[in-house]
């Protein structure tokens, strides 16, 4: 019977397999200590039946771990295992999965502590509490260890990235969207009064003599401010920020739109430390060069405010707000990091 059980949706068997590496290059679990049914030599042999195995494996191993992946939690054989590390005392570990929230182990197993998977500074944490089982671990130097958990880093946020999405919805996210269908048939309702409306004005211009009664039917009928226009622009583009510092967003990704992104000196401990988190909040890619991740979820909202606010500046009704503004000595030109600093702060 192994040491360690390995509780796990068979859609994730990729994020399994990386686990039991981890597991046993970096911390030193002995290859013979850990079941995990879908990886090859740590499943179940040839010819034995399969019920009757892994209940015998979950019987009284010193540590259940659970990866609780959106399949995870709706596949009912992961929850009797679950259950089973509940009914009968075991020692489980949950590791959360993102898009899984931390709610899901209190509403499981009550307060147990658990792992969000990629906070990678309880990397630590769970060799300690390997440790603590009891288990005999083959010797790993330091070294080892490091050169190990730098790779686990790297390699984590691809393999997330290519997580299973759950294959169900839940009621609360049913009638989410229900909501959101209802909310776009009022927009849908409002566009046909908009379009009602913009009819009567071009009929209204077509009957205009010159340039100033064409002027005065626009401003008539838009009520456009510009100045607004452009604060509430750079408002969105300044919301969608994530979470990185001011200096980092301006400087690095709003200017990386128009290649004029800053240089990062690995030596400056700050401009290090930035870096880090545009790649473990899924902005930058881990590799090197750290290329920006335009096409995830986080910098195409930023890509798209920024698009927004390009398109006013270049439009005709801007034309006299941009003017007077460049007259002050203030930049309105989005690829000029001047334009950035001075508008976010």
């Amino acid at each position: 019977m192994a040491d360690i059980f390995i509780s796990h949706a068979v859609a994730d068997k990729a994020l399994a397999e990386k686990l039991v590496t981890f597991l046993k290059e970096a911390i030193g679990v002995p290859s013979n200590a850990i079941f995990c049914s879908s990886v090859d030599g740590h499943g179940i042999p040839l010819g034995d039946d399969f019920n009757k195995y892994m209940k015998d494996q979950i019987q009284k191993p010193k540590l259940v771990i659970l990866l609780m992946t959106p399949r995870y939690m709706e596949s009912w054989f992961c929850l009797m295992e679950v259950g089973a590390a509940w009914a009968i005392s075991l020692n489980p570990l949950p590791i959360v999965v993102p898009p899984v929230q931390f709610n899901v182990i209190a509403s499981t197993l009550g307060l147990k502590q658990g792992w969000k998977i990629d906070d990678h500074a309880k990397l630590i944490d769970l060799r300690a509490k390997i440790k603590e089982t009891g288990i005999v671990l083959e010797p790993r130097s330091e070294h080892d260890w490091e050169r190990k958990r730098t790779a686990w880093k790297a390699d984590l946020g691809r393999l997330l990235k290519s997580i299973a999405k759950p294959t169900s919805v839940t009621a609360a996210d049913h009638e989410s969207v229900k909501q959101e269908l209802e909310e776009l048939r009022q927009q849908y309702s409002n566009l046909e009064e908009e379009y009602q409306a913009a009819n009567e004005t071009i009929e209204e211009l077509k009957a205009a003599k010159d340039p100033a009664a064409v002027k005065a039917i626009m401003q008539k009928k838009s009520g456009f401010d510009a100045e607004a226009r452009f604060d509430e622009l750079i408002e969105n583009v300044s919301r969608a920020r994530p979470k990185i510092s001011i200096w980092f967003y301006r400087s690095n990704v709003l200017m990386d739109r128009y290649g004029k992104a800053a240089t990062i000196d690995p030596r400056d401990q700050q401009q290090k430390a930035d870096m880090e988190a545009a790649i473990q909040y899924n902005l930058a890619d881990p590799d090197v060069p750290h290329d920006f991740l335009w096409k995830g979820t986080k910098l195409k909202r930023v890509a798209s405010a920024m698009k927004e606010l390009e398109e006013f500046l270049e439009s005709p009704e801007a034309q006299e707000f941009v003017k007077s503004k460049e007259a002050q000595g203030i930049s309105m030109e989005p690829d000029d990091l001047d334009f950035w600093e001075q508008h976010i702060s």
